[in-house]
């Protein structure tokens, strides 16, 4: 049976068990292992005989960030990723009283998250634009790197940004909750949207595709509010291989 936070009220039916449970920081950590070891198996295929080393631009960026502190080892990422599991277990310990994993749980998390990424998708369909890919790359590089900013973009532009600028208009600017999040939220989908437009490889930049990319910013922003960073990283990752199979289908 699963148990509700100390101090914390509220549904305590199946449902509101998962809802609770599945945008917590434990859930959601242990929902994407499988995701980061997927893509890190992957970095070492389409590398293998690559001049160069193929990586997400956000997963290069935050690599860079690191290096800045001196954090360049090739074992440190790993190493962060450790502690970042110890702190959501101790977390979870804390405030649920209880760290067991529903496996039914996680089955619901992978079927919202198609859900959430279906909706984005028709979002966007219905405004006449997705997300615009390089189709020189060959489907297995696209598809990796996919997987790279699922993970890598959802943890830059929500996990770190979103959550910091929230924290810093409640608690320095003293903001009330809706307009410290609802601020967080635009700034974070416009800082992801021009995000896509550095780098010697990237696009050039548009309008029309930067409005869109600012849509799915602000949707994946409310998402992670609303239900946590696991079932945004599935989502966006599941939306990007979405469209590389029309854009497949297509050519």
């Amino acid at each position: 049976m699963e148990i509700s936070p100390a101090g914390i009220s509220g549904d305590n039916s199946a449902l509101g068990a998962y809802v609770r449970l599945s945008r917590t920081p434990w859930y959601s950590l242990i929902f994407i292992i499988p995701l980061v070891v997927l893509y890190e198996l992957l970095a070492v295929v389409v590398n293998w005989d690559s001049p160069v080393e193929w990586r997400n631009g956000a997963d290069v960026v935050l690599r860079q960030l690191l290096e800045i502190f001196g954090l360049d080892a090739p074992y440190i990422m790993g190493a962060l990723a450790a502690l970042g599991l110890v702190g959501a277990w101790l977390w979870q310990r804390r405030n649920y009283r209880s760290t067991d994993i529903s496996g039914a749980h996680l089955a619901l998390m992978l079927v919202e998250s198609l859900v959430w990424a279906v909706l984005l998708l028709i979002v966007l369909l219905v405004a006449d634009q997705v997300l615009v890919l390089d189709i020189t790359n060959t489907v297995l590089r696209t598809s990796f790197l996919a997987l790279g900013a699922g993970i890598y973009e959802e943890g830059i532009f929500r996990l770190i940004t979103l959550s910091g600028l929230i924290l810093f208009f409640r608690r320095a600017l003293a903001w009330h909750p809706a307009p410290a999040i609802g601020m967080a939220v635009l700034i974070s989908a416009l800082l992801f949207a021009l995000f896509h437009y550095v780098g010697p490889a990237a696009p050039p930049f548009d309008w029309n595709s930067f409005s869109y990319r600012g849509v799915a910013g602000i949707f994946l922003g409310l998402l992670y509010q609303g239900r946590g960073f696991g079932i945004t990283v599935y989502t966006h990752t599941f939306y990007d291989l979405f469209v590389i199979g029309i854009r497949t289908l297509e050519h």
